[in-house]
């Protein structure tokens, strides 16, 4: 399998990290409550025989009375060098983390040094380049409660922010921290890329890990912490969990395509900041995607825009008022300028909130002015875009 290769946007910009050590681990639950907590490292059963094996040397013992065998040295083997592996309590003896396939045919493997989740196979096209990837990415981890890091400038890389999981790569949430008896805080690098084939994957590596012995049901003070260098074997480990985290998550957010209604209604209300904001009757995806192809065609340049900040950039340029005659609609009454117009979810609603270039809402009168015009071209935008 060849491996991921780095895809650069305007430069390839290599992140070094310093991978961060790691902690302990705790046995069994019982142990917590009788105060006896074992510090030998990642157990799976409460079985332990394993853990008195040591290293032995040649045990060839001759009995007493008889004569020491005799030597041929043709048959003796050359030197050869062998690496000593880790030994009895040293062993990590838990069944390793399978590679998940999902039933669209999307599945992860292990490359290089990342779990690499391929999102063209069998035939399945999901997306057809990085800047779809990169929109699928957010996407999923949204879904999955994981925030973005560190976004490198200028390529399809990131670093999570640091966040708590479960020993199978799976982010830990208050519902279920009690019964996630080890938690690893951890950092993953993320970059989107191809093979040789032209297939676009997303690259899953474990940067930084530290483990977290809770002393209790409820209980979220670190009990013990011991250094704690993870393995290579381990670092596959948790980036194929988390692998497997984008691939279940992708199968969330792409079960049901959002579709876009050919009718909405737009009203004017206040959002969740108190801020006044066109409110739409579709889905967020749905009026994400119409607004941004409908912004130019009404004099807004989009100089940028954020997936995972919801937010568009642009320059407004003001039309002449015979230019909405021709279109049958309002005057939008905006000044030139530039203006941030974010985009947020309200159950089965999508507010849209005009900001100017200092980042303040607009005033109401200002909104109310624009609102007659804009909420007519962006039903309109939406009848043409269901077709």
């Amino acid at each position: 399998m060849s491996a991921l290769k780095h895809t650069a946007l305007a430069a390839a910009i290599t992140l070094s990290l310093v991978q961060l050590s790691g902690c302990s681990t705790i046995r069994n639950w019982w142990q917590m409550y009788e105060g006896d907590v074992d510090t030998s490292l990642r157990e799976p059963t409460g079985y332990y025989d394993h853990a008195d094996a040591t290293e032995r040397g040649d045990q060839l013992v001759v009995p007493p009375g008889l004569n020491v065998p005799a030597k041929d040295r043709n048959m003796e083997l050359p030197m050869l060098a062998t690496a000593q592996g880790p030994l009895g309590a040293n062993m990590d003896v838990r069944a390793p983390v399978v590679q998940l396939r999902s039933v669209s045919g999307v599945q992860s493997v292990w490359a290089a040094g990342e779990s690499i989740v391929w999102l063209n196979s069998n035939g399945q096209i999901n997306v057809a380049n990085e800047a779809e990837a990169w929109a699928l990415l957010m996407r999923v981890l949204v879904n999955m409660g994981v925030q973005p890091g560190e976004i490198t400038p200028g390529a399809y890389e990131l670093t999570t922010m640091a966040t708590d999981y479960n020993e199978f790569g799976t982010p830990i949430a208050l519902t279920t921290a009690a019964t996630d008896a080890l938690r690893y805080r951890q950092v993953y690098r993320l970059r989107i890329g191809r093979n040789a084939a032209g297939n676009i994957g997303i690259a899953t590596s474990l940067i930084g890990s530290m483990t977290i012995a809770t002393t209790g049901i409820f209980s979220f003070r670190a009990s013990r912490t011991l250094s704690d260098i993870l393995t290579p074997a381990e670092q596959q480990r948790f980036a194929t969990g988390f692998s497997n985290q984008i691939i279940k998550a992708m199968d969330k957010v792409t079960a049901v395509p959002e579709g876009i209604p050919r009718s909405v209604a737009v009203t004017l209300d206040r959002d969740n900041n108190n801020q006044d904001c066109f409110v739409v009757s579709a889905p967020y995806q749905a009026t994400w995607d119409v607004l941004r192809n409908m912004l130019p065609d009404y004099g807004f340049e989009i100089t940028e825009y954020s997936i995972s900040h919801s937010s568009i950039n642009t320059d407004y340029e003001e039309q002449d008022p015979e230019f909405f005659r021709n279109q049958g609609l309002d005057d939008f009454g905006l000044e030139e300028g530039s203006y941030i117009i974010r985009v947020s979810i309200d159950g089965e609603r999508t507010f849209v909130t005009f900001y100017n270039e200092d980042d303040k809402p607009l005033r109401s009168e200002v909104v109310a002015r624009l609102y007659p015009g804009f909420s007519a071209a962006l039903s309109r935008a939406f009848t043409a875009s269901a077709h």
